[in-house]
């Protein structure tokens, strides 16, 4: 899927995501999407750089680690907040997530990073999500008054 860089290596970036093979069909054929993480708490001036200076800097830090033929296409997405972080408070959301979801029947909260923004954990996720949904489902037509019929 793709890799994070411990920060004792010192890279320019924070990792790297191979979309192309996660996701068949995000690049057009004979072609590879690779995305490049930077920034983050690690580093956030590096977000001051232009589009040109960084990917200039990823396609230099990218190329130490592997084989990568010019970008055919590039383009620098910003996003503030970066990836979450499972900091102090955290075990508070979850319990006010519990709390409100079991205050609420039929409300269902889920999305990226409640429990890791890995890939394996969203689909982890979403399974366990799915199966709430579809017991609780079951569950109520169970209850449901059934008609007599002749």
């Amino acid at each position: 899927f793709g890799y994070l860089a411990p920060e004792r290596e010192q890279r320019f970036t924070l990792g790297a995501l191979f979309s192309s093979h996660m996701f068949p069909g995000r690049a057009p054929g004979g072609h590879q999407l690779l995305e490049a993480l930077v920034g983050g708490r690690r580093h956030p001036e590096r977000l001051e750089l232009s589009d040109a200076q960084l990917i200039e800097s990823v396609y230099a830090d990218l190329s130490q680690l592997m084989e990568l033929p010019p970008p055919a296409y590039t383009a620098v997405l910003r996003p503030r907040a970066g990836i979450p972080q499972l900091e102090e408070g955290y075990t508070g959301l979850l319990d006010w997530r519990r709390t409100l979801q079991a205050a609420h029947a039929g409300l269902h909260l889920c999305g990226f990073g409640w429990l890791g923004i890995g890939i394996n954990d969203m689909i982890k996720e979403a399974r366990r999500m799915a199966l709430s949904i579809c017991t609780q489902a079951g569950a109520e037509e169970e209850r449901a008054v059934k008609g007599v019929y002749f």
